[in-house]
C-alpha cells in the first residue's frame, strides 16, 4: 500500500491536478471587484483610486516574475513556492490593517503581487518539465486554476468581506489562501532536471535554439511576443477590472449579480487557456494569438456598435474573459517554442513583464475614460481597433516559420518521454 501511495505522489497527473488547484489559490486576484464597491463606499472613492490596488498588484507581479524565475533555477519550484506564498500572506495579512486606499496598495500591492509574481512560474515549469509531449495543453490546465480561481475566491472573499468589512476581509482571506498554498505544496513532485534528461538520445537531442535571457533579448521575436502579450493584458485586464461596475452600469444587476457573474466569466477564462495551449501546439503561437485578438475584436465591436442588452453583455464579456486566458497560455508556450526549454523559468519572467505593463495601461486608461465620460462603453471603441491591429500584428511578427518546424516539437514517443519520467 505504500509503495502504491507513493506512485501515486509521483504520477505526473496527480502533480499536474496540484499545479492546477496552487494557481486557483494564487490566482486571487481576479477577484479584486468583489472588494471594489466596499472599498469605494468605506473612504469615499473614485475609479481610479479604487482599482490602485489591483493595478500595483498586476504591476508587481509581472515585475518580480524575473526574480521568481531565477529562484525556480537555485531552489526549485516546491520552496519557490513556499517563499511566495509566505510574502502573498504577509501583503494580505497587513492590508486588512490599512488606513487608507495607498497604503493598501502598498501592502496588498507590492507584497501580494510579489508573492505571486515569485510563485506563478514554479507550476508551469513543473507542467513543462513533465509534460515535454504536450506542453502547451499542459501549461493551459495548469494556467487554468488561475483563470478559475474567482469560482473558489470569490464567495470566500464575499463572505469575509460581510464578516469584517472591505479592509478586514484582506487580512482573513489572505490568510486562507496562503495557508492553503502551502499545504499543496508539500504534496508536490520534485520533476528531473530536464525534460529529456533520461529519454532517448538524452540532452543531445535538444535542438541549438535554447537562448539564455541576453540571447532572448536580442531577438526581435521576443519585442514581437513582449508587445502581443502586453497588448491582450491591456485589453483583457482593463476588462477584468471593470466587469461588475459595467454589470451594474449597464446590465442594470445588483452587486451580488454582478459578484456572481465573476464566478461565470471565471470559467470562460480558464477555458481559454487549455484551449489555446492546444492550439499553441497545433497551429503554431502566431496562429493562436491571432486569433485570440480576432475574438476580441468582434466582441468589442459588437458592444461597441449594437443596441446593449443583458445577453449582448453576457455574450461578450465571456469571450473577452476567454481570451485573456487565451494570452496566458499562447505566452509561455511561445516562449518554449522561439526560446527554447532550458532557461524557460527565467525567459518567461522577462517576457511576463509585458502582463504588468499591460495592467498597468489597461486598468488606468479604463479608469481614465470611465472618470471622463461617466462610462466605461467609452472603451469599448478603442479596445476594439487595437485588437484588429494586434491581430494582423502578432500573426505575422509570430508566424511559424520553415525553420521552426523542429522548435519546441522534440522527436520522441509519449511512450519513451514517459518513460524517462518515471
Amino acid at each position: 500500500m505504500i509503495t502504491a501511495y507513493s506512485r501515486f505522489l509521483k504520477n505526473r497527473y496527480f502533480t499536474l491536478a496540484l499545479a492546477f488547484l496552487i494557481n486557483a489559490a494564487l490566482g486571487s486576484v481576479y477577484s479584486y471587484g468583489v472588494f471594489r464597491p466596499g472599498l469605494e463606499e468605506h473612504w469615499g472613492l473614485g475609479a481610479f483610486d479604487s482599482g490602485l490596488p489591483y493595478m500595483v498588484f498586476l504591476a508587481f507581479f509581472a515585475l518580480t516574475m524575473p526574480f521568481g524565475g531565477a529562484l525556480i533555477e537555485k531552489a526549485g519550484e516546491r520552496r519557490t513556492i513556499f517563499i511566495g506564498a509566505s510574502v502573498l500572506g504577509a501583503g494580505w495579512i497587513l492590508a486588512g490593517f490599512s488606513d487608507d486606499i495607498r497604503a493598501l496598495a502598498a501592502f496588498y500591492g507590492i507584497l501580494g503581487g510579489g508573492g505571486v509574481g515569485l510563485a506563478y512560474g514554479a507550476p508551469l515549469s513543473l507542467a513543462l518539465k513533465l509534460f515535454p509531449d504536450r506542453k502547451g495543453l499542459a501549461m493551459g490546465v495548469t494556467l487554468a486554476g488561475f483563470g478559475l480561481s474567482p469560482l473558489f475566491s470569490a464567495p470566500l472573499i464575499r463572505e469575509a468581506v460581510r464578516a469584517a468589512g472591505p479592509v478586514a476581509a484582506f487580512a482573513l482571506a489572505g490568510t486562507a489562501l496562503a495557508a492553503s498554498v502551502m499545504l499543496l505544496a508539500i504534496f508536490l513532485r520534485k520533476p528531473p532536471a530536464h525534460p529529456h534528461a533520461h529519454t532517448p538520445g538524452g540532452m543531445a537531442a535538444l535542438p541549438d535554439h535554447d537562448y539564455d535571457s541576453g540571447e532572448m533579448v536580442r531577438s526581435p521575436r521576443f519585442y514581437a511576443l513582449w508587445i502581443s502579450f502586453a497588448a491582450a493584458c491591456a485589453i483583457g485586464l482593463s476588462v477584468i477590472g471593470m466587469t461588475p461596475s459595467f454589470a451594474m452600469e449597464v446590465g442594470g444587476m445588483s452587486q451580488s449579480e454582478a459578484t456572481a457573474l465573476l464566478m461565470i466569466f471565471a470559467a470562460f477564462n480558464a477555458l481559454g487557456r487549455p484551449v489555446f495551449g492546444y492550439l499553441s501546439d497545433r497551429a503554431g503561437p502566431g496562429a493562436a494569438g491571432a486569433a485570440s485578438f480576432f475574438l476580441i475584436f468582434s466582441a468589442s465591436a459588437a458592444l461597441s456598435a449594437l443596441p446593449m442588452s443583458r445577453w449582448l453583455f453576457l455574450a461578450a464579456f465571456a469571450v473577452l474573459w476567454f481570451n485573456l486566458g487565451a494570452w496566458l497560455a499562447v505566452a509561455p508556450a511561445a516562449t518554449a517554442f522561439f526560446f527554447g526549454l532550458a532557461h524557460q523559468p527565467r525567459n518567461y519572467g522577462i517576457v511576463y513583464t509585458a502582463y504588468g505593463a499591460g495592467a498597468v495601461a489597461g486598468v488606468s486608461i479604463a479608469s481614465r475614460l470611465k472618470e471622463a465620460t461617466g462610462t466605461y462603453s467609452s472603451a469599448l471603441a478603442p479596445m476594439a481597433a487595437a485588437a484588429l491591429l494586434m491581430a494582423v500584428f502578432s500573426g505575422f511578427f509570430l508566424r511559424k516559420k520553415r525553420e521552426d518546424s523542429r522548435k519546441g516539437h522534440y522527436h520522441f514517443t509519449r511512450s519513451e518521454i514517459r518513460a524517462g519520467l518515471r
